[in-house]
C-alpha cells in the first residue's frame, strides 16, 4: 500500500509537471527579440532621466547583462516558424492593432484621452517631466509610462506628426511578438488560423453575464465589460484600452511558459524582471507567483542556486534597475486609493451573488471543462485559477488596477493551455470525433468572443477623434495632480541621480 509520502510525491510531481513540447525550449531569436523589446524602454529611461555619468554606467550594465545572457544561454539564432506561417502571424498582429487607440486610425476608447496627454507630455518636455514645483520639490510624471518611451523619442526627433505612427508600429511589434511566442502551429494552415482567432477572441462570457444579471441582451456596440463592479478584460480589450500595461504582461507570461523548464530560466528571470517595472509594476507582481512554481521545480530536481549560472554584472544590473525604477514609480504611492472590494461595493448585500456570477462567466466554467483535459502544467493551471478567484476581493487604484492587471498572467496561462488542448485534439487521427468537453469549450469561447468583436465593431463604427496634445495631462484632468500619475520628487538619492526636472508646457500649440 502506498504511504502518505508516496502520495505527496505524486501530487508534487503532478503540480510541478511541465509541457514537454513547449516549456523546455532553448532561447532563440524570438526570445532575444522579446528581451530587446522589453529592455528598450528601460535603456531610454536610464539614458534620458539620469545624469550623464550615471546614465553611461547604468546603460552599460544593462546592455552587458543582456549580452552575457545571450552568450551563456546558447541562444539558437533562428525562429521556429515556416515563412508562410510567420507572415500570417505578423499580418494578424499588425491587423489586430489597427482598430486600437495606438495610431488613431479609427475611434479610440475614452482611456486614450489621458494616455495621449501622457504621451504628449513625455514627447514635448525634456526628461524628467514635472507638472509643478511646490514645497521645494518637483512633482514629476511617474506613471507606468515605459510603453510610450520609444515613440516619444521618435516624436522628439522628428516632430509630433510621426509619433502616432511610431506608437502604432511599436504596439503592433509587441502584439506580434506575443503571438509568435505562443505555442502555435509552425506551418500555415487552417489550424493556425483557428488558433489565432482563439487568441484574438479570448474573453470571459460577458454577453451571457449581462443577460443573467439584467434579463436583457446587451446593446451593441456599447461596451460589454464592467457589467459588474469587477472586470477581467479580454485580450483585445486590454490591447485597445491599456496596451501600456498589457503588452509587457503578455510577453513576460509567454516567455515564462516557453522557457520555465530550461536551465537558462533563472538567468532570464533575473535579467528580465527588473525591465518590467518601468513598463508596469503589475507585470512583476503578476508573474512572481508562477516563478515560484518554477523555482520549486528547480530545487525538486536536486539543483541549487549555484546552478543558476548568474554573473556579477547581471546581479548588479538587476539590483540597480529595480531600485531606480521602483523608487521612481512609488513616489507618493500611499495617496493611491485602495480598499477591500466589499467595503467599496455600492450594494454590499448583493456582493456575493455578483461575485459568483462573475467568476462563473469570466473563467470558472472554462476552467472546470479544461481541468479534465489537462495532461501537464497542473500547478500553473491551479495557480491561475486561484489567482482569478481571489483577485476580486481587493481593489487598488481608481479603476481597480489589481484586477485589471494581475489577472492578465492568469488569463494568458488559461489561454495557452486552451491552445495546447486545441492542438492536441487537432493532432488526433480521429479528430472529427471530438470529446463532449471540446465542444463545450468551443461554445464557451464562442460566447466570450462577443466581447472582442464588440470592441472591434465600436472602433470601426464610432466617430474618429484625432488626438489633442494641446493640453497637459494635469490640465485635462482638471482636479489637481492625480496620484496614480504624479509623485513628489523628494527622495535624496533620486535628487542626486536624476537630471533636473523640466516643467511641462501648458496650453501648448500642436506642431
Amino acid at each position: 500500500m502506498a504511504g502518505p509520502s508516496s502520495a505527496w510525491q505524486r501530487l508534487r510531481e503532478r503540480l510541478l509537471s511541465i509541457d514537454p513540447e513547449n516549456s523546455l525550449q532553448t532561447p532563440d531569436l524570438l526570445t532575444v527579440a522579446a528581451l530587446v523589446y522589453l529592455a528598450l524602454p528601460s535603456l531610454i529611461f536610464l539614458g534620458g532621466w539620469l545624469r550623464l555619468p550615471f546614465a553611461v554606467v547604468t546603460v552599460a550594465l544593462l546592455a552587458g547583462s543582456m549580452g552575457q545572457f545571450m552568450r551563456r544561454a546558447d541562444v539558437q539564432w533562428r525562429q521556429p516558424y515556416a515563412l508562410p506561417a510567420l507572415l500570417l502571424i505578423v499580418a494578424a498582429g499588425v491587423a489586430w492593432c489597427v482598430l486600437g487607440g495606438a495610431g488613431h486610425f479609427f475611434y479610440a476608447n475614452p482611456d486614450w484621452i489621458i494616455r495621449d496627454k501622457v504621451f504628449g507630455d513625455l514627447t514635448l518636455t525634456p526628461w524628467p517631466a514635472a507638472y509643478s514645483f511646490s514645497d521645494g520639490y518637483h512633482h514629476i510624471l511617474r506613471s507606468a509610462f515605459g510603453y510610450f518611451f520609444p515613440a516619444a523619442v521618435v516624436g522628439k526627433l522628428f516632430g509630433l506628426g510621426h509619433m502616432d505612427l511610431a506608437l502604432y508600429l511599436w504596439t503592433a511589434l509587441g502584439a506580434t511578438l506575443f503571438l509568435l511566442l505562443l505555442p502555435l502551429p509552425r506551418h500555415a494552415g487552417g489550424l493556425l488560423l483557428l488558433m489565432l482567432t482563439i487568441v484574438v477572441g479570448f474573453s470571459g462570457m460577458d454577453f451571457l453575464g449581462i443577460v443573467l444579471i439584467t434579463g436583457d441582451t446587451p446593446v451593441f456596440p456599447l461596451r460589454l465589460e464592467w457589467w459588474l463592479p469587477f472586470s477581467y478584460p479580454s485580450l483585445t480589450g486590454q490591447l485597445y484600452w491599456g496596451p501600456n500595461h498589457a503588452i509587457a504582461l503578455w510577453l513576460v507570461t509567454a516567455l515564462f511558459y516557453r522557457h520555465w523548464g530550461h536551465r537558462s530560466f533563472p538567468a532570464l528571470v533575473v535579467v528580465i524582471l527588473p525591465m518590467l517595472v518601468i513598463w508596469t509594476p503589475f507585470a512583476v507582481a503578476g508573474i512572481l507567483p508562477f516563478v515560484g512554481i518554477a523555482i520549486a521545480r528547480w530545487f525538486s530536481q536536486g539543483r541549487s542556486i549555484r546552478d543558476w549560472n548568474l554573473t556579477a554584472v547581471q546581479c548588479l544590473a538587476a539590483a540597480m534597475l529595480t531600485y531606480l525604477s521602483v523608487r521612481v514609480l512609488t513616489l507618493d504611492i500611499a495617496a493611491i486609493p485602495s480598499a477591500p472590494s466589499i467595503e467599496a461595493a455600492p450594494n454590499k448585500d448583493g456582493f456575493w451573488l455578483n461575485y459568483l456570477v462573475f467568476i462563473l462567466m469570466e473563467f470558472a466554467i472554462l476552467a472546470v471543462l479544461l481541468a479534465r483535459e489537462l495532461r501537464h502544467s497542473y500547478g500553473l493551471f491551479w495557480l491561475a485559477v486561484a489567482g482569478l478567484t481571489l483577485l476580486p476581493f481587493y481593489q487598488y487604484g481608481p479603476s481597480n488596477d489589481t484586477m485589471l492587471r494581475l489577472s492578465t498572467p492568469c488569463l494568458v496561462i488559461l489561454l495557452i493551455l486552451t491552445l495546447d488542448r486545441v492542438n492536441a485534439w487537432a493532432s488526433k487521427p480521429d479528430r472529427h470525433r471530438l470529446p463532449a468537453r471540446a465542444w463545450a469549450i468551443g461554445l464557451v469561447l464562442l460566447i466570450g468572443a462577443n466581447t472582442p468583436c464588440n470592441e472591434m465593431w465600436r472602433a470601426a463604427t464610432f466617430h474618429r477623434i484625432p488626438p489633442n496634445y494641446g493640453l497637459s495631462m494635469v490640465e485635462y484632468h482638471g482636479k489637481g495632480e492625480p496620484p496614480h500619475y504624479v509623485g513628489r520628487l523628494d527622495k535624496p538619492v533620486l535628487l542626486f541621480l536624476l537630471r533636473t526636472p523640466s516643467l511641462i508646457p501648458t496650453h501648448r500649440q500642436q506642431k
